[in-house]
Formats: C-alpha cells, sequence, structure tokens
C-alpha cells in the first residue's frame, strides 16, 4: 500500500499539468524570447512557464524551429501592409506606409531579427508582406526583371536599419577611452579624414558609430526616412532611365 501512495504522491504533478494551445505556447515563447533573445530559447523553459510539459509542446510544434516561425508571424500580423486609404494615394506612398509600420514592428520586437536574418521564414504574414512590396514595387515602375532585386533592397535597407537601429550597445568605453576617440574624431582632419571631424558635433549621439552611452540611441528617423527616399528616387529613377 505504500508504493502505491508514494506513486500517486509523485505522479500528482504531472496530471495537473495544463493543455495549453498553439495561441498560448506563441505568445509565452515571443515573451520568453523578447526577453532573452531566440538564440537562449528553448523549449523546457516555455513548459515550464506554461505549466506543462515539452512533449505537449512538441505535439503543437514539431520542432523548435517551427515555433521560432510561428513566432515571426506572430509578430508581423501587427505590420500594416495596405493603408486605409490605398485606393487614394500612389503606389510610392503605399510602400512609404508599408516601410513605416514594418519599421515600427521590428522596432518593438528587436529580438525578431535574429530570426529574420538566420532563417529562412515564409509565413502568411510574410507573404503578405512581400506581396504589398512587390506590387507597389511594380507601381513605382520597376520591371518584373528587376522586382526580386528591388524587394531585396528593399527589404533589406528597413531590416537592416532597424536591427542597428535597435541594437543595444555590446559595451560602454571606460571614460579614458571614450574621450581618446573623441578626441581621434575631433582631429579627424589631421588624420585625413576632414568631413568627420566637420561632422563630429552634429553626429554625436545621432550616428551608430558614436552610441557609446547605454539609452543614448538618438532620434535616427531623418535618417532612415533619407535612406528611403535616396532608394525609392533611386528605382524610380533607374526605370525612367
Amino acid at each position: 500500500m505504500r508504493l502505491q501512495h508514494d506513486r500517486k504522491r509523485v505522479c500528482a504533478p504531472f496530471t495537473k499539468r495544463k493543455r495549453v494551445d498553439a495561441q498560448a505556447i506563441v505568445e509565452q515563447a515571443h515573451a520568453l524570447i523578447h526577453e532573452g533573445g531566440s538564440a537562449a530559447f528553448s523549449m523546457r523553459p516555455l513548459a515550464s512557464a506554461l505549466g506543462t510539459s515539452t512533449s505537449a509542446l512538441y505535439r503543437r510544434f514539431p520542432s523548435k524551429e517551427w515555433l521560432l516561425i510561428a513566432v515571426v508571424d506572430y509578430v508581423l500580423e501587427d505590420v500594416v501592409a495596405t493603408p486605409p486609404n490605398a485606393q487614394a494615394v500612389t503606389a510610392r506612398r503605399r510602400l512609404e506606409h508599408l516601410s513605416s509600420s514594418l519599421r515600427e514592428v521590428l522596432s518593438s520586437h528587436p529580438h525578431l531579427h535574429e530570426i529574420l536574418t538566420s532563417r529562412v521564414t515564409v509565413t502568411p504574414n510574410t507573404i503578405r508582406i512581400a506581396e504589398a512590396a512587390l506590387s507597389c514595387l511594380r507601381g513605382v515602375g520597376v520591371g518584373d526583371s528587376d522586382l526580386v532585386d528591388a524587394y531585396n533592397a528593399w527589404s533589406g535597407y528597413v531590416i537592416g536599419f532597424t536591427a542597428i537601429e535597435t541594437k543595444p550597445p555590446g559595451f560602454t568605453p571606460e571614460p579614458d577611452l571614450q574621450e581618446a576617440m573623441r578626441r581621434q574624431l575631433e582631429d579627424g582632419g589631421g588624420l585625413g579624414a576632414p568631413t568627420v571631424a566637420e561632422l563630429m558635433s552634429p553626429g554625436a549621439n545621432i550616428a551608430f558609430g558614436l552610441r557609446w552611452a547605454p539609452g543614448r540611441l538618438g532620434a535616427a528617423n531623418t535618417s532612415f526616412d533619407w535612406g528611403l527616399k535616396a532608394l525609392l528616387d533611386g528605382f524610380e529613377a533607374g526605370q525612367r532611365g
């Protein structure tokens, strides 16, 4: 009788584990990845957070890779691919709107860059965004033979810009080293880099390379808008040429 009692006591925690649906798994996975990044993410802590077993997770998702891709789709659902007044605005304006929306979502979920840039992520929402972007690119005059290159250039710009924009500094230089680097920048003329020296003041705390202190990210909106305009101007000029 004692053995039977002990078995019931040992098995009790397993019988109380919750059954969780796929949406709850994705949402909790997203929360853990947002906190610790995708590289450190694993199924065991996820199961613990949900009060279930890893085998229950694998019944919903065949592998961790499947789950990571589901997290990508979950986050990208917030991207507004087509503005409400789409019929009343130009293809270029729609692409600008899509670019801003994608940037806003990626900036709010910086952990997503690790997944997007290291895995093939074909999901309903990545297809939805790609379709909207390709349609706009065609609308600004990009020929079919150039569509893939134009799409790669556009998506690479938006994803790459936000990846740098939101990446926390890997280190904060000690004061003496920081001061030495600043002196080099200010003395750029003596190093054969007069333009660097000239832009030291307006670039401080805005240029990516000068973001030395935690929390000093500066406002990159003008840089993003400038780059996007240059990219779209190039698309249009290329087709006219």
